[in-house]
This record gives C-alpha cells, sequence and structure tokens, in this order.
C-alpha cells in the first residue's frame, strides 16, 4: 500500500485578512433606531419612540466617536443616527399634537368622568358617552 505524501512544494492557501475589529454599538444604534421609528409612527408608542430614538442617536453618536478613534469600523452608525432623530421628530409632533388634543378637551373629559361616576345604569353611561363624543373638539 502507497500513501501520497504532499510534495514540499504544495503551499497550503493564505489565510484571509484579518477583519476589521468591529464596533458593536453601530449595530446596535441601528436596529434601536429603527425599531424607535416604527414605534414612534405607530401613535400609540410615540413616547418609546421618543425614548428609544434619543438613546439611538446617542448610541449612534458613541460609536462614530469610537470608530474614527480606534478605526474600527462602525457598521449602521450613521443610519442609526438618521433613524434615532426621526424617532425623535415623529414622536415630539406626536406629542405636542396630543398635548393640544388633551389641553382643548380637559372640560369634556372632566364632565364625563363625573358622569360615569354617577350613572347607575346602562343608558346613563351610553348617554355620557353620547356627551363625549359629542364634546370633543379634534
Amino acid at each position: 500500500m502507497t500513501t501520497s505524501q504532499p510534495s514540499p512544494s504544495a503551499q497550503l492557501p493564505a489565510p484571509p485578512a484579518p477583519a476589521r475589529p468591529g464596533n458593536g454599538l453601530g449595530v446596535a444604534a441601528l436596529v434601536l433606531g429603527v425599531a424607535s421609528l416604527v414605534a414612534a409612527v405607530s401613535f400609540t408608542l410615540f413616547p418609546l419612540g421618543l425614548l428609544g430614538g434619543l438613546v439611538a442617536a446617542v448610541l449612534g453618536g458613541v460609536a462614530l466617536a469610537r470608530a474614527r478613534t480606534s478605526s474600527a469600523a462602525s457598521p449602521g452608525a450613521v443610519a442609526g443616527i438618521v433613524c434615532g432623530v426621526l424617532a425623535l421628530a415623529v414622536g415630539v409632533v406626536f406629542a405636542v399634537h396630543f398635548g393640544v388634543f388633551v389641553a382643548r378637551n380637559t372640560s369634556v373629559f372632566t364632565t364625563f368622568d363625573s358622569c360615569i361616576a354617577q350613572a347607575g345604569h346602562r343608558s346613563a353611561i351610553v348617554s355620557c358617552l353620547t356627551h363625549l363624543a359629542n364634546g370633543i373638539r379634534p
């Protein structure tokens, strides 16, 4: 039995070039920025969009600063900052609109609260809801 031995002139393939060290904060900023933007656009979750957008913008800024000082890759840092700032802007617009809506209708909500507290039966509750629906100003 003969076994074939590799010839001494056969060379192993060259190892791949080492990848630049990554910066996980950039990816975290991107993921959080996109999630915050989605939350901010859905009207009911805009407070989470505000908070997440702020955190995404800060993480993206830190990731860019680290990438510049250590020459590490920062994938997604700029996109995370952009999405975070957009989520902040959308969240602020929704917050202002919601605040204006509540301020315009404070007396209607107060009247509805006292009406519901005094309602003793189903038809009284329906009447309270009707007054609320007719009294709300957009």
